[in-house]
């Protein structure tokens, strides 16, 4: 019966918690630092142009071995940025995005230590519908040779003509059609590189730096930003006529 003293106590407690939380909301929110809170829309600026400041430590932090692998440049013109747009996703194809999302579209994780934003999370969406359109792209193809397989154990599937186009995918598939080395290749020729914002762990050495993931990520970025912006039907499209169609064929 030692807890009964601890009961008769709570309702005055719960009446006590009740009186002080207006004014425990007004304290959080006035000692909210000016970092966390929201910039006024006159002072505000595209957080693609500048580091946010609430993200800056007094101090630097990042060392590098050589002070030659620490000098790297990138892309700040709106402009250039919007020709290549236009190469990609043909003309207009720069007023398709906001200038928010075309910028973070060619930002990688590397670029100012990931503190304006990148693409990984519109990367893996614009993958996701390239695939798919790939794999729509292999069914929709006559039944190609080789592609039906026997059945190990003898037996008979099931057989229609709209079907049989199914089993290319025995024989291609999407890496087969988009791979990485193709989308390098579409990247190199629309001017990606000039663009994106990246920073190479060997400036010299581009290749061992990882120049292709970073190129084959911008334009699955774009691809996952014109889905979440436009839809899947002109995402479809756009990766039908701007993507596929200009990739080399296989033989």
């Amino acid at each position: 019966m030692a807890l009964q003293p601890c009961r008769a106590h709570l309702p005055r407690a719960r009446h006590t918690l009740r009186a002080l939380t207006p004014t425990l909301r007004t304290y959080a929110t006035e000692s909210t630092p000016e970092s966390f809170k929201a910039p006024s829309q006159e002072s505000s600026v595209p957080r693609w142009s500048q580091t946010p400041a609430g993200m800056k430590a007094p101090m630097q932090l990042d060392f590098a071995k050589s002070v030659k692998n620490k000098i790297w440049s990138v892309n700040n013109d709106p402009a250039k940025l919007d020709d290549m747009y236009n190469r990609l996703l043909g003309p207009g194809g720069s007023k398709m995005l906001p200038e928010e999302l075309k910028w973070l579209a060619v930002t990688h994780k590397s670029f100012d230590q990931g503190r304006r934003g990148f693409n990984d999370k519109l990367a893996l969406m614009g993958r996701l519908t390239l695939i798919m359109e790939a794999t729509k792209e292999i069914v929709s193809k006559a039944p190609m040779k080789g592609s039906r397989q026997t059945d190990a154990f003898g037996r008979t599937p099931f057989e229609h003509e709209q079907l049989a186009s199914v089993d290319n995918l025995n024989v291609e598939g999407p890496k087969d059609v988009v791979g990485k080395e193709k989308l390098y290749e579409l990247a190199s020729t629309v001017g990606i590189l000039d663009v994106v914002r990246w920073k190479p762990r060997l400036p010299q050495n581009l290749e061992s730096s990882g120049v292709e993931v970073v190129l084959n990520g911008a334009i699955l970025a774009i691809i996952g930003a014109i889905t979440l912006q436009h839809g899947s039907v002109v995402a479809s499209k756009v990766v039908r006529e701007r993507i596929l169609a200009r990739l080399p064929k296989n033989e």
